[in-house]
C-alpha cells in the first residue's frame, strides 16, 4: 500500500507557554482535495508553516509519500514537492507574469553559473523550455496573453491565478491553498474555486487548502477537516460528510468541542 501524500504525526508547535498546534494527526492520500476550516487562532497557518519548514516542530513529525521532513529547510522542502500559496499575496510584483513564474522553476535547472554568464548552449535550450512550460502554466489559469504585464498590473483575481501558476511550476507532490480566494468579491472568488478545481481534478493533484467560507468547505474536494485550538477536531467525508449542512456541521463541531463556535468571520460564511 502507497504511503500517503502527507502524513502528520503528534505535530506540534509551542511559542512560550502557548501551543499554537498540540497533537495534530492527519494523512491525505493520493489526488485528495480537502478543506480545512476552523476559527481564527485555531492553528490552521501554523500547520502550513510547519509543513513548509517556515516554523520547526517542537514535537511530532511529518512526512511526504512517507519520507520524513522533519528538519528540513525550506527550499529543500519546496523541492521535495511542497508548494502553497499565501494569505497574502506574494508575488515578484515588479517582475512580469511570465518570469515570476519562469522564477519557481529555477530549482530545476541544471545550468551554472558560466552556462549564464556566457550563454551556453546549454543555457539556451533550458530558458527555452522553461519558457514554453510556463506559457503552458499561464494558459491553464487563463493568463495568456498578459506574460509581459507587470505583476503588480494585473487585477487581484488574476494575481491569485499567478499564484496558483508558480506553485505548479514547482512541479509539486502537494499543494497548499491558504485561503486563495480571500478578500476577492463572491463572483471572482467562484472563478477561482472553479479553476483550482479543474487543476487539482485534471493534473491527479493531491491538496489541502484552507478556507473561512463553510460552504465551501463542505462542498469542495472529498473530505472536510475542522480544527480548534491546535488539532482535528472533526474530519468528515464521503456520505456522511455529502448529507452534512452547514448548520449541521456547526451542531458537531459544538458537540464535539463542549462549545459553540463564535468565530463571526466563518459564520459570516455560511452560506453563498
Amino acid at each position: 500500500m502507497a504511503a500517503p501524500v502527507l502524513k502528520a504525526q503528534h505535530l506540534g508547535i509551542q511559542f512560550g507557554g502557548l501551543k499554537a498546534v498540540d497533537d495534530f494527526n492527519m494523512e491525505i492520500g493520493e489526488s485528495e482535495l480537502v478543506g480545512l476550516i476552523g476559527p481564527n487562532g485555531a492553528g490552521k497557518t501554523t500547520v502550513f508553516n510547519l509543513i513548509t519548514g517556515v516554523y520547526k516542530p517542537t514535537e511530532g513529525s511529518f512526512y511526504l509519500c512517507g519520507e520524513r521532513m522533519n528538519g528540513k529547510k525550506t527550499h529543500q522542502i519546496v523541492h521535495a514537492g511542497i508548494a502553497r500559496t499565501f494569505q497574502n499575496i506574494r508575488l515578484f510584483k515588479k517582475m512580469s507574469v511570465i518570469e515570476n513564474v519562469k522564477t519557481a522553476m529555477q530549482a530545476h535547472t541544471t545550468y551554472g553559473m558560466a552556462d549564464a554568464i556566457f550563454r551556453t548552449k546549454k543555457y539556451w535550450q533550458q530558458e527555452a523550455e522553461i519558457t514554453a512550460r510556463a506559457k503552458e502554466l499561464l494558459e491553464v489559469v487563463h493568463l495568456s496573453g498578459k506574460e509581459n504585464l507587470e505583476a503588480d498590473n494585473l487585477p487581484y483575481g488574476e494575481q491569485r491565478r499567478l499564484e496558483i501558476a508558480r506553485a505548479l511550476a514547482t512541479d509539486m507532490k502537494l499543494l497548499l491553498l491558504d485561503e486563495h480566494t480571500a478578500a476577492l468579491d463572491p463572483g471572482t472568488a467562484d472563478k477561482v474555486l472553479e479553476l483550482t478545481k479543474k487543476i487539482v481534478a485534471e493534473n491527479h493533484l493531491t491538496c489541502l487548502m484552507i478556507t473561512h467560507n463553510m460552504h465551501d468547505a463542505l462542498t469542495l474536494g472529498n473530505r472536510t477537516l475542522m480544527m480548534d485550538h491546535g488539532h482535528i477536531v472533526l474530519d468528515i467525508s464521503g456520505e456522511e460528510r455529502a448529507h452534512t449542512t452547514v448548520d449541521g456541521l456547526l451542531d458537531r463541531f459544538a458537540e464535539n468541542v463542549g462549545h459553540a463556535l463564535d468565530n463571526d468571520r466563518i459564520l459570516l460564511s455560511k452560506e453563498k
